[in-house]
This record gives structure tokens, sequence and C-alpha cells, in this order.
């Protein structure tokens, strides 16, 4: 028979053991030795399991969280891989290509970076989702950027802090709707409690990308090239409205409240007869874009010579999107995030950690930030939004109503350990997807995605000025 190992409570040291070997991991190992992140991540869940064994948590026992970590995360996972046929059906038919073409023929170098952030903030307020906003208005701007020669790491950021400003007021966003559940507040409560925040945080955003758009100019070389990529892409694509009817199936789809998985299925499916109708692409193409991506042998059939495409354009284009990118991709992170904040959370670390962080804890500001801390540190370790939600909620929630707290301020402050910071932290599964949409690589992009870092910065003042207005000390 297998001796079950004798459960007991877990050490504080076994309980920090696996975050802290995290952390020097991706520091150490990815940082300065450019060691796959993957690896590191299965590394550390490897540790992680190790620590919940010694602590008496049978591996039969690991499995199970695991699994039911898995199931709940099903539905993100879904959404992941309908984000790759995205990318790579709107590439075949012409909706982003569309995009960049007008942009770089009407837009002013100047104001590249706040378009980014006002476009990418309006697709993501229609359509609920940061990352199928970074995947399309993002790599539009993306191309426009490099074709300009504006600094690519600022147009990520741009499109990052314009993909996550949407996010965060969109009724139709899964993160918005959840921390509103399980902080106990309607959807437009929680919405109407972050609006001073989010307005706030965005207007300085928009004022710090129009003064880098100004203060960043291109070099001639980069002027002279986007004749001959405009000149390309009407060569390579049919370029007409209908390219737009993709985008505008998930955009009215979102508004209306459809499930997201649905609409980008519909969408590729959409975009593939585009393609195939409009650009006179291969149809057998088109279900190849969507399953492994999109490439530019895909485009030889129209005469087009691969030799005589700019290298901007190829590296925009070729090997774009499709699900088996996202599963060795994005999917791939999450699966191995999840099993290292699984085992944490069945060693009963999890707990260990929070009950340490809410023992000190003595003012209001005090708990405020705890609960800002305590979601961040769930979203980082587990990689596991949902999961950083629900369990901030259920450990603040009695604290917060004790201190006669709004429930709107909890509901903020796990939004913004969340939505705001995961992209900020070069581990997460959201940062790493975003580096390989953008490809642009997170310590890169960071310092750019100001309004992350100024909404952040502002939670924190608004909430000490709030306290020192109405709420007990």
């Amino acid at each position: 028979m297998n001796r079950e190992p004798t459960r007991r409570d877990i050490s504080l040291l076994l309980a920090l053991l696996p975050l802290l070997m995290m952390v020097a991991l991706v520091v150490v190992g990815h940082m300065l030795y450019d060691i796959d992140l993957r690896f590191i991540l299965l590394v550390s869940a490897v540790i992680s399991g190790i620590t919940a064994y010694i602590s008496g948590v049978s591996v039969k026992q690991m499995f199970e969280a695991y699994s039911a970590t898995i199931k709940e995360a099903f539905p993100i996972i879904l959404i992941l891989i309908a984000i790759g046929g995205i990318v790579g059906s709107w590439m075949y038919s012409g909706t982003v290509p569309y995009l960049i073409y007008y942009g770089l023929k009407y837009l002013n170098h100047d104001f590249v970076l706040v378009s980014a952030f006002l476009v990418t903030a309006m697709v993501s307020t229609f359509t609920g989702t940061s990352w199928g906003s970074a995947a399309t208005a993002g790599v539009a701007f993306m191309g426009i950027g490099a074709s300009m020669g504006v600094p690519l790491p600022m147009v990520a950021g741009a499109a990052l802090s314009g993909a996550f400003f949407g996010d965060k007021i969109s009724p139709v966003s899964d993160t918005t709707n959840l921390c509103a559940l399980s902080s106990g507040v309607t959807v437009y409560q929680h919405i109407r409690g972050m609006l001073p925040n989010v307005l706030i945080a965005g207007f300085l955003a928009a004022i710090g990308f129009v003064l880098l758009g100004m203060f960043y100019t291109g070099t001639p070389s980069d002027i002279t090239a986007v004749p001959e990529i405009i000149d390309n892409l009407d060569e390579i694509y049919n370029l007409n409205i209908a390219m737009l009817l993709p985008a505008a199936v998930v955009f009215i789809g979102g508004y209306k409240g459809y499930h997201p998985v649905i609409l980008m299925i519909c969408s590729s499916l959409i975009a593939v007869l585009i393609g195939a109708l409009s650009n006179g692409f291969a149809f057998n193409d088109g279900a190849q874009a969507i399953i492994s991506g999109f490439n530019l042998e895909m485009i030889e059939n129209k005469g087009v010579e691969l030799n005589q495409i700019p290298e901007i354009l190829k590296e925009l284009l070729d090997d774009r999107g499709g699900f088996e990118g996202m599963m060795k991709g994005a999917v791939l992170y999450c699966i191995l995030a999840i099993a290292f904040g699984s085992f944490m959370e069945v060693s009963g670390a999890f707990n260990k950690l929070m009950k340490l962080l809410l023992s000190v804890v003595k003012s209001t500001f005090g708990l405020i930030v705890s609960a800002f801390i305590a979601g961040g540190l769930l979203n980082g370790i587990s990689g596991n939004g949902a999961f950083s939600i629900i369990t901030t909620g259920q450990l603040f929630k009695p604290h917060f109503k004790k201190k006669s707290i709004p429930s709107t301020v909890l509901a903020r402050s796990m939004e913004n350990s969340m939505t705001l910071l995961e992209s900020l932290l070069p581990w997460h599964v959201t940062a790493i997807y975003m580096a390989a949409t953008l490809g642009v690589a997170a310590l890169d992009y960071i310092p750019f995605s100001l309004f992350n870092i100024s909404g952040i910065i502002l939670f924190f003042i608004l909430s000490w000025l709030g306290v020192k207005r109405s709420w007990k000390r």
C-alpha cells in the first residue's frame, strides 16, 4: 500500500520558499542568463510540489487541486486559443494590414503613440478583453510604429496601456465582473468606483504619449520606407472596407454581451472567407492561418516576390497567430503557472502568508494596501487572475465590512492588483503574452506602460485621501 504523508501545518519557511525560489530563478536565470521562462516555471512548480509533500500533502491531493484549478481556468485557456485564430485569420483576410495601411497613409508620426493608446482603449472597452485588443489593434500599431521609426517599446507600452484602460471600464470584461461579484457590488457600481482612478490615469497617460510622440522622431530612412510599405500592402491585399467585417463581429458582439470565444471563432471563419474571396488567397491557406498561423508563403500564388518585401513588413506579417502558436506559448505558460499556484494553495502556503499579512495590519489604509498586496501576490504566484480575485475577496470582505470600508474600495483594490500589476511582472502569463504578441520584451515595455504605472500610484493616493475624508481609521 502507498502511505499517505501526515498532513500538518506548513511552516513559514516552507510557505515562503517556492515564492522566493521563483523570484530568484526569474532574476538570475531569465534576466541574466536568458533561460526560457517556461523551464523556470516548471522548476518552480516542482519546488512548490516538494514543499507541499514535505508539509504532508499527497501527490494525489496535489493533482486533484491542480485539476480543479485547470477546470476553473479552462474558459480563459479557450479565449487564448481563440485569440491565436483571430490573429492568423485577420492577417489572412487583410483586417490588420488594412488598419496599418490607412494608419501609415493618414496618421501623423507625432501622434502614433497617443493614437495607439486611444484606439486599443476603444477596442478593449467594446470587447472586454485586453489580450484581444493588444493582439489586433495593438499589433496593427506595432506595424505602423515600426514603419515610422517610433521606438517599439514605446508603441507596445501605449498599446498595452490602452488595452488595460478599456478592460477596466468595460461592463463586458470578465475581470471587472468577477471583481464586482467577489466584493458584493454590481458591475456598474464597481466601474463608477474606479472612474476617478482610471480617468485621471488615462489622462496622464495620454499626455505622456503625446509628449513622447513629439520628442521621438523617425530617421529619414524610416520616412522613405513608408511609401514602399504602403505599395507592398496594396500589392499583397485587395484592400477594401469588407476587411473590417471580422472586427465588427467581435466589437458589436462584445458590446451585446455574446461569449468571446464564439465571437472570435465566427470572426475567424468570416475572415477566411474574405481573404479567399477578396484577396484571391487559397482557401486551404485560410484554414491553415487559423490553425498554424499566417505566413508570407501564402501570397506567392499572387505573383508577389518575397525577396522584394521590406524586412519590416516581413517581421509584421510572417508567422503570425494560429492555435498552435498560442498552445505552445501563452497556454503552456498558463498550465505551468497554475501548477505552481495549485501546489502552493493546497499546501496551505497561501493561507499562511495571508494570515501573516493580516496579522500586522492595524489601520484602514493598511487594510486597503494589504488587499492590493495580497491580490498581487496571489496573482503573481498563481498566474491565475480569477483565483486571485476570488481568494482575495473571500479573505478581505469580512475585514472591510468590519471597518466600514465601502465594498467598491475592495473591488477597486482587487482590480488594480490584477489588471494593472500583472503585465508589469515579467514572469506573469499576461506579461509573457503581451511580450510575445507585441514583439517587445516585458522589461523593455514596462517603463512606457504609463497608464498601468500611474494607475497604481493613483490608487494609493486616492485610497489614502478617501481614508482621510470619510472612512474610519
